[in-house]
């Protein structure tokens, strides 16, 4: 089989990894998306200067690396942009320090089994480390009011990244930034019914409940957080009414 005949069935996929002092937790996840059985990977690792052997680390599989750095940036987003910079593949994904791809199959099943022509972003399911079990996907509507999927567990057409870069100016949820304005401007989405990545909740947006809230307020938008707010204001009165039900029938 020619090698442009493999390209077509087989899509290249630039799979970023963003880190920066993680020394502890950054093999584990290089390890993930360096044993892929699927053989069209290109990986890339931004380091944001990094100064607790997490470069050591890097150059260890520096073989298995298409492109990496190790420089001073702006943030978590900044970082991310520089990757989609660096990115030739047909679709990204970024899988950063602490978490990593759920089996060595994944990119088999999802790419070899699935064909997303007509396709802008894929996202599958995510098992949560801390908590031990699948996180519960949401109603893609729900973008209106908060991230359905894990980030780590989707794949974003490249020129839809780099023609819309993460907006710097968020530090926390960029992501969901994005995410929204795809979702606005009519960008098809399409769910697989797999695990694609183990998330550490230790990260970012977890440890930082408070300022996320704030960030996703201002990304909603007005219109939204009241609509928001009333939401979970309907969902507060349902389970009192399913508790009060459940009461008076005991």
């Amino acid at each position: 089989m020619s090698k442009t005949m493999i390209d077509l069935e087989n899509p290249l996929i630039s799979v970023i990894t963003v880190v920066y002092n993680a020394a502890q937790t950054l093999e584990p996840t290089m390890l993930s998306v360096i044993n892929q059985t699927y053989k069209n990977v290109e990986y890339i690792i931004i380091d944001g200067g990094s100064t607790d052997g997490t470069v050591d680390i890097i150059k260890k599989y520096e073989d298995k690396i298409a492109y990496w750095v190790s420089e001073s940036d702006k943030g978590i987003y900044d970082a991310m942009n520089k990757g989609i910079d660096r990115a030739t593949g047909e679709w990204i994904n970024f899988m950063n320090a602490g978490d990593s791809f759920a089996t060595q199959d994944v990119l088999c099943t999802v790419f070899e089994r699935g064909h997303y022509n007509d396709i802008d972003i894929i996202y599958g399911n995510v098992y949560l480390i801390g908590q031990k079990k699948v996180g519960k996907i949401g109603n893609l509507n729900r973008i209106k009011y908060y991230m359905p999927f894990c980030h780590q567990s989707c794949f974003v057409r490249t020129k839809l990244s780099k023609n819309r870069p993460f907006n710097i100016a968020y530090k926390i949820a960029s992501d969901y930034d994005f995410f929204c304005d795809m979702f606005y401007k009519k960008h098809k989405f399409h769910h697989v019914n797999e695990i694609i990545s183990l998330y550490d909740e230790s990260g970012l947006s977890s440890l930082n409940g408070k300022e996320t809230e704030i960030e996703y307020k201002k990304i909603r938008g007005p219109l939204r957080n009241l609509r928001y707010k009333c939401i979970f204001f309907l969902h507060g009165i349902r389970v009192l009414l399913k508790t009060t039900k459940k009461l008076l029938i005991l």
